[in-house]
């Protein structure tokens, strides 16, 4: 084990982080293809999948809390493990007595909750894929025809929601027969209520039952059906196997290991039906026996205030969102200490995942580290899919700026290939026993998603961080399917151009959209930080998104910085600006629930944003850099 922090004294100090040294070894091949790999193997553990771990934990740590959320009255409710271990008994083998199975699955509508946590590890003990979805198919459509697909894709043998109300209309939409609705609020007739199934008593019968399921796992028998989507089409269906959840607690048993010697505590928000929290987050909670506070907040206006609040209350062990949501904590951690003294407390590190940090966020965030605890805090960051089980490359140590993946973790592969317009930049495909099982009932998609030598695609571009030393890291580079061209030929390495415009803005800008396809010059659609923006002019303190948007202090605040800028490396300069106040959207699929902005679809919702954005003559809304 070694603690990594900075080894110039010039530098400032950053907290220890635990995570083992390796090397990373390199196979240059004639054609300038890399291939990445640790020197070390993916260690060998007893447990298959996360669901393995329970009893322990009920054995060692059963009076203490599993998964706590917040309660219809404010307060926090708690699940012991060994009361999480009875139910996940107890469900388990009442799921199989529904005739749940392989070729059964159970699919869940709903969001984070305890009893999901429950369901979720019931299925997975007791061998039944689960399919959890994301709620906004069934919350905000207007046709659920994304949830009719999904269905189609993986026909459920239950489904589980945790409130019928909400879900009625969903419910109503979809040709169920006689699938059974397993409900925990609101039960309707003929739906399973939750307090009846969670408080069963199996008897001996029906425990050698699961104990039979759960002996005949294999290890390539579906585990987790995952849906992602591009920026059309219907949802994929990910199939991630008992061997890939394997895989990824091997590499959490060697990586964090140290999370044993006590207790961890989690806050976090992040979906269970994306990789990062339904494999990453939710696992590293079973494995390591920790307290896991589910956040009923979002890093959206009106509910990032229940995550401040919770922060307030929670000191997590470790803390990860999406870039938007540390844009809005730097906001709030700047003018509130007692906030960073709890976020900042017990953490061991920070993270990132979904989308590119600005640099400016990160720089107020360490600012404030510096100024809470006389120190730095290490931002870990990697690169995965949910087609790789939510782990690839990571980014383990102390970096003086954001944009590090890191190097292959356990067990993986990485290849890059050299991409074509000479700045350094690598297409990066990956291998290795986390990557999936292929797309279900999609084997032309399966097909084209890997390469010649069973390389996953990701669609992503890298650069080395030390073209000389591999081991040294990977920098994102954008998404290569977002990257288009000017009228002129030129290329537009669009993550790269977002990135510059939200820090060259900052703090004025919380996303943007870059246009230009076959245009002559490149402007942009962009979100304010609305907290920033109110901050230019006391008379902009009361006013709201729809208000700024077009103030011209706000413009002109933006003119200046655009003004400023310089063509350097794969960025051009942003010609002009339009601030929307219309959030992007979920249902539309402008937005993952993670944070991350779909480019390509937003250009498509918005286009005819776009068009007034090259009009001849612009309305005054629009930023201009040059008059």
């Amino acid at each position: 084990m070694t603690t990594l922090e900075a080894s110039d004294a010039t530098k400032p100090l950053y907290r220890p982080v635990r995570f083992p040294q390796r090397r990373t070894l390199v196979e240059r091949r004639a054609d300038g293809t890399l291939i990445l790999r640790c020197d070390r193997a993916l260690p060998q553990i007893a447990q298959r999948s996360f669901a393995d771990f329970v009893a322990l934990w009920a054995a060692e740590r059963g009076d203490t809390p599993a998964f706590c959320e917040r309660a219809a009255d404010g307060a926090w409710r708690a699940l012991s493990w060994s009361e999480l271990w009875r139910q996940v008994r107890a469900v388990g083998a009442a799921l199989l007595e529904m005739g749940l199975g392989p070729q059964r699955p159970l699919m869940l509508l709903s969001g984070n909750s305890i009893e999901q946590a429950v369901v979720l590890l019931a299925a997975e003990y007791a061998g039944i894929p689960s399919a959890p979805v994301s709620p906004t198919y069934a919350l905000l459509s207007k046709d659920f025809a994304r949830l009719k697909q999904i269905c189609e894709r993986v026909p459920p043998g239950a489904l589980f929601v945790q409130e019928t109300g909400p879900f009625a209309r969903a419910l109503a939409a979809l040709p169920l027969n006689d699938v059974p609705v397993i409900a925990v609020k609101e039960a309707q007739a003929g739906h399973v209520a939750w307090d009846t199934l969670a408080a069963l008593a199996p008897s001996d019968v029906q425990l050698q039952a699961l104990d039979r399921a759960h002996a005949a796992i294999r290890d390539d028998d579906t585990a987790r059906v995952l849906f992602t989507s591009g920026s059309t089409g219907a949802p994929k269906a990910v199939r991630l196997t008992y061997r890939n959840l394997g895989a990824v607690a091997a590499y959490y048993s060697d990586n964090l290991a140290w999370l044993r010697e006590s207790q961890p505590v989690f806050l976090d928000w992040l979906p269970w039906h994306h990789g990062l929290g339904g494999v990453l987050h939710l696992g590293r909670t079973i494995q390591f026996g920790a307290t896991h506070y589910i956040d009923d907040g979002r890093p959206l206006p009106g509910m990032i205030e229940r995550t401040l609040r919770n922060l307030r209350e929670v000191a997590p062990t470790i803390y990860t969102s999406v870039p938007s949501a540390w844009a809005v904590l730097s906001n709030e951690l700047e003018r509130d200490p007692l906030l960073a003294q709890s976020l900042f407390g017990k953490a061991s590190f920070f993270g990132y995942g979904g989308a590119s940090m600005p640099v400016e966020v990160w720089n107020r965030i360490q600012s404030v580290a510096e100024k809470t605890l006389g120190e730095r805090i290490t931002f870990c960051s990697g690169l995965a899919a949910t087609e790789t089980s939510g782990i690839g490359t990571y980014c383990g140590w102390a970096t003086d700026t954001p944009g590090n993946v890191g190097t292959p973790s356990l067990g993986t592969e990485v290849k890059l290939l050299p991409l074509p317009g000479d700045d350094g930049r690598y297409e990066i495909r990956m291998r290795g026993p986390n990557v999936f099982g292929g797309y279900i009932g999609q084997p032309d998609l399966t097909a084209a998603a890997f390469d010649e030598e069973g390389f996953f695609r990701f669609g992503d571009a890298v650069r080395l961080a030390d073209p000389a030393d591999p081991s040294k890291g990977m920098e994102f580079a954008g998404r290569t399917v977002e990257d288009f061209k000017l009228a002129n030929g030129s290329w537009v390495r669009t993550g790269a151009s977002r990135l510059a415009l939200v820090d060259r803005c900052a703090p004025l800008l919380s996303d943007a959209v870059i246009c230009g396809h076959d245009r002559d010059y490149l402007a942009a659609l962009a979100w304010p930080n609305v907290a920033a923006c109110q901050r230019l002019a006391p008379e902009l303190a009361s006013l709201d998104a729809k208000a700024l948007v077009a103030h011209p202090l706000v413009i002109g605040a933006l003119r200046e910085r655009l003004a400023q800028q310089k063509p350097a490396g794969a960025t051009l300069v942003i010609e002009r600006l339009m601030l929307m106040a219309e959030p992007p959207s979920l249902d539309a699929n402008e937005i993952a629930d993670k944070g991350y902005v779909n480019q390509a679809t937003t250009r498509a919702r918005r286009a005819h944003l776009i068009e007034e954005l090259y009009e001849n003559e612009p309305p005054a809304h629009i930023v201009r850099a040059r008059r």
